[in-house]
């Protein structure tokens, strides 16, 4: 019998803030999966040369090599580009699409290792498209959108400090002062990177429109669509709702087992916490201006006594529906939202179910 020759050749990258793990594994002739190595670098540019020459090491140099991750918050991007750069075919895919393919699989534990695998072995088995990495404008509408969230955190805790200073025994005065001047600098640098946001969105006609289309839901503003924009590339990734519903962490996760377990039912958070933030206070506009929101406000508050999980369910249909304009290109409209809902079936049952906090 002839020996099995290589087919494929793929590489599974779980990447975290510090380590990446990774896979090469082959499919052969036999249609079996072989791995051949699996080793753990640093996620910094020495770790990605390493990388680099423990993949030419193994690779059989006349068949390409697939590299498949997961886009997982910013600590993928900088491996990504790098692997672009020196000629690697790269895949990014959403975290529940790998976990989708881990339950046909069986697989019942989770290390960054068996993610790995897990990643080698469907990038053999599944068609999954080449990653294009963000346009200009994009890429710098994402930054900016981050650099204004860390800007806003800076400011809450210098307000803390400050609250906490004004109301102790005989608070130092001077000390106060340095508090007020940082406030006044942060909130002046907010202001410039709210500015660089409007224009460079001006600069461009096409995000322009997509922008101005989204803000006619009342209660999103140019810097939350932006910002919903940025995060998502654009939603290039997405392909669905529940995909979009994934990668923002809106999913849901039950912790129940038969008559023993019955835990609460959460939001799994998992997703991008950039998005989750920017839709806190637009969500709570919404209620206040918008009937149809409102009405599903009430109808998960009214079935969970909670008005965390309610709002949640808006920040979740208010993702859903600024996708939905930027896909169809269209401005809002209140009475299509109105007559969608409906059409839906058992609405309280599917609402608790689908909008935990």
């Amino acid at each position: 019998m002839s020996k099995p020759t290589i087919l494929k050749q793929s590489i599974g990258i779980d990447v975290s803030k510090d380590k990446i793990a990774v896979c090469f594994a082959v499919e052969q002739t036999d249609k079996k999966f072989r791995i051949l190595a699996t080793r753990k670098f640093d996620n910094n540019a020495s770790g990605f040369a390493q990388l680099h020459g423990w993949i030419k090491k193994h690779q059989k140099a006349d068949l390409p090599v697939n590299v498949l991750m997961e886009a997982t918050g910013v600590y993928y991007e900088s491996l990504a580009y790098f692997l672009r750069e020196i000629n690697f075919r790269v895949s990014v895919v959403l975290p529940n699409k790998t976990k989708a393919f881990a339950k046909s699989l069986d697989y019942k534990t989770k290390t960054d290792g068996i993610d790995a695998k897990i990643l080698a072995q469907m990038s053999l088995e599944r068609e999954v498209s080449e990653w294009a990495p963000a346009g200009k404008n994009m890429l710098k509408l994402k930054r900016l959108c981050r650099e204004r969230i860390e800007l806003l955190m800076d400011k809450t805790s210098v307000n803390n400090r400050l609250h906490a200073k004004k109301h102790s025994y005989k608070g130092e005065g001077s000390s106060m002062k340095r508090a007020e001047k940082i406030l006044a600098f942060l909130k002046k640098q907010i202001e410039e990177v709210e500015q660089e946001i409007t224009k460079l969105i001006a600069s461009d006609p096409e995000l322009k429109g997509k922008v101005e289309k989204i803000c006619s839901i009342k209660g999103i503003g140019i810097i939350t669509a932006a910002t919903i924009i940025g995060e998502t590339n654009g939603f290039a990734l997405i392909k669905n709702k529940a995909q979009l519903v994934s990668y923002a962490g809106y999913d849901v996760v039950e912790n129940q087992s038969g008559t023993s377990i019955n835990g609460k039912t959460k939001i799994s958070k998992r997703g991008n916490s950039f998005i989750r933030r920017a839709l806190h206070f637009p969500a709570l506009t919404t209620i206040k201006h918008n009937p149809s929101l409102k009405a599903l406000y009430d109808r998960v508050f009214e079935s969970t006594r909670i008005k965390m999980k309610a709002a949640v369910a808006v920040q979740r249909k208010l993702l859903v529906l600024v996708y939905t304009l930027y896909r169809k290109d269209e401005c809002f409209d209140p009475q299509g939202l109105i007559s969608n809902k409906s059409n839906l079936p058992n609405k309280n049952r599917q609402e608790q179910q689908s909008v935990p906090a």
